[in-house]
């Protein structure tokens, strides 16, 4: 019996016709190179996944995560820890990435280590923004660059 070696794939090119060959056709691909692979689901339509996020943790393993159980992204050391409304999780993503994965509308950046959903917000101050989900209440830092922006997209996301 021969054994053959298969190589992981690495251009867009491949992992679209491994998707393909197994079935998974109706999931549109970003590649983002040696970061790994983001795929986005809001457009597929042959499988209910509708708004999920895979997320490759510190510990490699592959967790879908929906943009409405985010409350907010820390950076802390080298990691990105995503509190959700029951959960955290540590990725070793770059906050750039998490800016270009979640949507702007309802996510924006009060500090350069954070990001907040919108959704979720109580509270802003000059020095922090309150954060309550179910019975729980946190602080997030913001800075004197970002707060601005970060005011005015809560306003931006109230009118809606």
């Amino acid at each position: 019996m021969e054994v053959k070696e298969i190589g992981q794939p690495k251009t867009k090119a491949e992992i679209t016709e491994l998707l393909s060959d197994n079935g998974l056709s109706c999931i549109p691909i970003t590649y983002y190179g040696c970061d790994g692979l983001f795929v986005p689901f809001e457009d597929c339509v042959n499988c209910d996944c509708s708004s999920g996020i895979p997320v490759t943790t510190c510990n490699k393993d592959i967790c879908i995560v929906y943009p409405h159980e985010i409350v907010y992204i820390a950076i802390e050391g080298r990691k990105s820890v995503m509190y959700l409304t029951d959960r955290k999780l540590e990725t070793y993503h770059p906050i750039e990435h998490w800016k270009t994965v979640l949507d702007e509308k309802s996510f924006a950046q009060p500090h350069y280590s954070y990001i907040v959903n919108l959704n979720y917000v109580a509270e802003v101050s000059k020095e922090f923004v309150k954060v309550r989900y179910g019975d729980k209440e946190e602080l997030v830092y913001t800075s004197s660059r970002k707060i601005g922006a970060f005011k005015k997209a809560v306003s931006e996301f109230c009118e809606k």
